[in-house]
């Protein structure tokens, strides 16, 4: 089973990035949805903020519930769909981020983009891509199958 990051804004967009893998996955996958948001510097804001529990407001009902209709409609391909948050601003956190979800690929449409959600998100693109993991971008995706996702990239 492979694991698939999804950078992510929660909407329908980036949904059909999920949707294009599942579609054209021929083994089991595992997919983790993330949105990368720069930790605050002032200890006033780390110690009074409550951001951790604000982001998860972000993540629709409507966004979960595609998500399981996905999941019960793909049942031998799709074993899981989670959603974590990454907070930090240095590279190295977010490889130990991937290397602790057991990350395989990342997955993103480049025409899409990666959104921000507010003021503290990251500009996600540049930081996949020094990631050191192998990308999937779901716009190369041409074929109905494929097997060798290295090659998509």
């Amino acid at each position: 089973m492979k694991t698939i990051i999804i950078v992510s804004d929660f909407s329908l967009e980036s949904f059909q990035v999920a949707e294009k893998i599942v579609n054209n996955s021929s083994e089991p996958v595992s997919i983790l949805f993330t949105h990368l948001f720069h930790i605050a510097d002032d200890i006033q804001d780390l110690l009074f903020s409550n951001y951790r529990k604000k982001e998860h407001e972000f993540v629709s009902e409507a966004f979960q519930r595609d998500c399981e209709l996905l999941k019960s409609d793909f049942p031998d391909i799709l074993k899981s769909v989670k959603v974590e948050f990454f907070y930090g601003s240095r590279l190295a956190l977010f490889k130990n981020f991937l290397d602790y979800n057991q990350a395989d690929y990342i997955a993103y449409s480049e025409s899409y983009g990666t959104p921000k959600l507010g003021k503290s998100s990251i500009d996600a693109l540049p930081v996949i891509r020094k990631a050191g993991i192998p990308l999937i971008n779901t716009d190369e995706i041409l074929s109905p199958v494929f097997t060798d996702v290295e090659n998509v990239r």
